[in-house]
C-alpha cells in the first residue's frame, strides 16, 4: 500500500472507525445470539427444531445481501470518497436497529412481521456490506504503511468489542427477572451507537489516498478491477470465507450446538473467547506489521485445516470444564491471528483505485457464501445425519481449507507492483 504520503493516524479517526466495527458487529450479531427470543416472538408456531433453523436462514439473510451493499458502497467509496460511504452505511445500520426494536410481535402484526425482519435483515446486511471493509480501508489509508497491521487490528477490535457487548447484553436481556420485552432495549442500543457514529464521522476529513487517486479515470472501478485483478479476487472469497466460516461455527453455532445435543459436556464459554480474542488483536497486528500478513495467515490457516477436525470431538468428549477452557483459549487465539491478518490482507492485495469495490465485494461474497451459511449449512447436516460430530469436522474443515489454498492465488503480492499494475 503506497502510504509514503500518509501521516500517522488522526486519534479521532481511529476512534470513529473502532466504533463503527463495534456498531456493525454488534447489531450484526446479535440477532444470532437472541435466536432463542426471536423464535418466542415470531416464529413460535414452528417446532422448536425448526424454528432454530428459520432463526439461522434469517441470520444468514444479512450476510447473503452483503455483496449487494459492496456493490453500492463499493462504488460511492472508489468514486465519490471513502468518508461518503461510511457516513451513508451507519445510517442504514441504525435505522435497522430501531425498526428491530420497535417490531410488533407476531401475535399483533401477524406473517407481516415475519417479512419484516427479512427486510431489517437485508438492510443491516447491505449496511455491513459497506461498512465493514469501508473504516478498515479508511483508517489504513491514514497512515503509514509500515503500520497497517496495527492500525486495522485495532478497527477489527472494535467488531470484536461488539462481539463481545452483544454476548452480555444479550444474557443481561434473557435474564427470566426483566420484563418480557427488554429484548428490544438491546437493539435500542444499537441504535444509540449508530447515532454517536454518524455525527463523529460527518467532521471527519477525507482518505489522503483517495484525494491523491481522485483524478484517475476510472468510471467503474470494480470492473477494471476485475480486469487486473481476479486472482486477488478469488483469492480474497476463499480467505474471507474460511475466515468467516470459523468465527460464526465457533462463536454462533458450537455452544447452542453442545448445551441442545451435549448437554452433559462442559459449556463453550463465548463470553471468555471473545475477551481473549479482543485482547490479542492489536498485538497479532503489530506482529503482521512485522514478520508479515502472509505468513500468519500460511500458519494459522492450516491450523484451523486439522483444529477443527478434531476440535467437536474433544469437546463433546472433555472430562472436565479444564479442557473446554484450554480449546476456548486456542481457538481465540486462532480466530484473533485470522481475523487480525485477513481483514487487512484482503485489502492490501488491491490498488487504492479499486480497493473498496474489489476487496468489500470479494469478502462480501466469500463472508455471504460461505461464512455466514455456516450456522445454517450445520444445522441442516444435524438435522439431515444425526449429531455426529464428524459431518460438521468434514465440513468446517473444508471450508478452513478453501482459505488455505486461496492464499497460494497471492503467493507472490507486491503492494508497490499492484498499484502501478492498472492502466487506463
Amino acid at each position: 500500500m503506497n502510504n509514503k504520503n500518509a501521516v500517522s493516524i488522526n486519534p479521532k479517526i481511529l476512534f470513529s472507525c473502532f466504533l463503527a466495527g463495534c456498531l456493525e458487529m454488534y447489531d450484526f450479531i446479535l440477532f444470532g445470539f437472541l435466536g432463542t427470543l426471536i423464535h418466542a416472538n415470531y416464529l413460535s408456531f414452528l417446532t422448536a427444531e425448526a424454528g432454530q433453523m428459520v432463526t439461522y436462514l434469517l441470520f444468514a439473510v444479512g450476510f447473503l445481501f452483503r455483496p449487494l451493499g459492496s456493490l453500492i458502497f463499493g462504488y460511492i467509496g472508489d468514486v465519490y470518497g471513502r468518508k461518503r460511504a461510511v457516513v451513508l452505511s451507519v445510517s442504514f445500520m441504525g435505522t435497522a436497529s430501531l425498526a428491530m426494536a420497535l417490531l410488533p410481535s407476531y401475535a399483533i402484526g401477524g406473517s407481516l412481521v415475519c417479512w419484516a425482519i427479512v427486510l431489517i435483515r437485508i438492510i443491516q446486511g447491505i449496511s455491513v456490506g459497506g461498512e465493514y471493509s469501508g473504516v478498515t480501508i479508511y483508517a489504513i489509508e491514514h497512515t503509514n504503511r509500515e503500520n497497517i497491521g496495527i492500525i486495522g487490528s485495532i478497527v477489527v477490535a472494535g467488531g470484536a468489542l461488539g462481539v463481545l457487548l452483544a454476548t452480555i447484553i444479550s444474557k443481561l436481556v434473557q435474564n427470566p427477572a426483566l420484563p418480557e420485552y427488554s429484548w428490544r432495549l438491546a437493539f435500542l442500543v444499537g441504535f444509540g451507537l449508530s447515532i454517536i457514529g454518524y455525527f463523529i464521522r460527518k467532521n471527519l476529513t477525507e482518505s489522503p489516498l483517495f484525494i491523491k487517486g481522485k483524478g484517475e479515470k476510472n468510471t467503474v472501478p470494480l470492473l477494471q478491477g476485475w480486469k487486473f485483478f481476479k486472482k486477488e479476487f478469488l483469492a480474497s472469497f476463499l480467505l474471507a470465507g474460511a475466515n468467516n466460516a470459523n468465527f460464526y461455527f465457533i462463536i454462533i453455532f458450537l455452544p447452542g450446538f453442545l448445551k441442545t445435543s451435549y448437554p452433559n459436556s462442559p459449556p463453550f464459554d463465548t463470553l471468555t473467547l471473545t475477551v481473549i480474542m479482543l485482547a490479542m488483536l492489536p498485538l497479532i497486528g503489530w506482529l503482521s506489521d512485522k514478520i508479515g500478513r502472509f505468513k500468519i495467515l500460511f500458519v494459522i490457516s492450516l491450523c484451523f485445516v486439522f483444529y477443527q477436525y478434531f476440535l467437536v470431538s474433544f469437546l463433546i468428549n472433555a472430562s472436565s470444564p479444564l479442557i473446554s477452557y484450554i480449546h476456548v483459549v486456542i481457538s481465540a487465539t486462532l480466530i484473533a491471528s485470522f481475523v487480525s491478518t485477513t481483514n487487512v490482507f484482503v485489502l492490501e492485495i488491491f490498488p487504492t483505485s479499486c480497493r473498496f469495490s474489489c476487496g468489500a465485494l470479494s469478502y462480501s461474497l466469500g463472508t455471504a457464501l460461505l461464512g455466514g451459511t455456516a450456522p445454517f449449512v450445520c444445522s441442516y447436516i444435524i438435522s439431515s445425519f444425526g449429531s455426529n460430530p464428524n459431518y460438521l469436522a468434514y465440513y468446517i474443515s473444508f471450508l478452513s481449507l478453501l482459505g488455505f489454498l486461496g492464499l497460494f492465488l497471492v503467493r507472490d503480492f507486491n503492494q508497490a507492483k499492484s498499484e502501478k499494475t492498472m492502466t487506463y
